[in-house]
């Protein structure tokens, strides 16, 4: 009976340590990853990034830039129509061009005057584009083809600014009658180069609920491990005052 009793003991002991570790382990990993949190992605927003950007050519010279925009609809929103109205500004140009170029052409005393005589006429004009969409549905992804008469490609990889007008909403899914046009830019989110979620496929929820929604499974995994062996260390302890009684 002595060694019966100290075989369990000793297993009782080995999933109690097995269980702390496990339990420490994972707590050690998710104040890592609280600690070096990413860009994520909203829930309750329309998620769209600008990718697969292909410049176009005429006899070596760039011309313009085809690219693809792809909008995962999070919200529980059917949208009649939208307009995305993007603009890059070339910080490198606007900045170079006037500082160094015209400059070294006209003086710097010069070009400080004519700059404060023009105004925001003389600066670069951002490159601007608007991609319109129409009869989106809720829990939908599509990709709409674009184009834009630029050589400056790689302004599309860049931070864009953006607005979302006009913006028309069905009132139920059954009705052909929309509300008055609006701006929806607050229900829009353009995911750019710096979110990981940029490089993936989108999904109905971001990469930070996942991770989220996987830390509380093993949570109640643990809890349920707990529960074991809190029952076996009942049973054990009732055995144990059985044998006792029968000694």
């Amino acid at each position: 009976m002595r060694k019966y009793n100290k075989f369990f003991t000793a297993l009782m002991f080995g999933l109690l340590f097995t269980t702390q570790a496990f339990s420490a382990s994972l707590d050690k990993a998710v104040a890592q990853n609280n600690n070096t949190a990413e860009p994520t992605t909203r829930s309750d927003a329309v998620i769209f990034k600008i990718h697969d950007i292909k410049p176009i050519d005429n006899d070596g010279v760039v011309t313009g830039c085809d690219f693809l925009v792809t909008l995962y609809n999070r919200t529980a929103i059917n949208f009649r129509s939208f307009t995305i109205n993007l603009d890059w500004l070339d910080d490198v140009e606007s900045e170079f061009r006037f500082e160094k170029y015209v400059e070294s052409v006209i003086g710097f005393e010069e070009a400080k005057k004519q700059k404060e005589f023009l105004g925001d006429k003389f600066d670069t004009e951002p490159l601007k584009t608007a991609i319109t969409v129409n009869a989106f549905g809720a829990d939908t992804q599509i990709s709409v083809k674009s184009h834009i008469d630029s050589e400056k490609c790689y302004l599309l990889l860049k931070e864009a600014n953006f607005n979302v007008s006009p913006c028309d909403i069905l009132r139920s899914a059954d009705s052909m009658t929309g509300a008055p046009s609006q701006d929806c830019t607050t229900l829009f989110q353009l995911v750019n180069t710096s979110n990981p979620e940029y490089f993936g496929q989108f999904k109905n929820i971001s990469a930070t609920e996942l991770a989220m929604r996987s830390k509380e499974s093993e949570n109640r995994e643990l809890s349920d491990i707990d529960l074991v062996i809190n029952k076996i260390v009942e049973n054990m302890g009732a055995s144990g005052e059985t044998l006792a009684e029968i000694n």
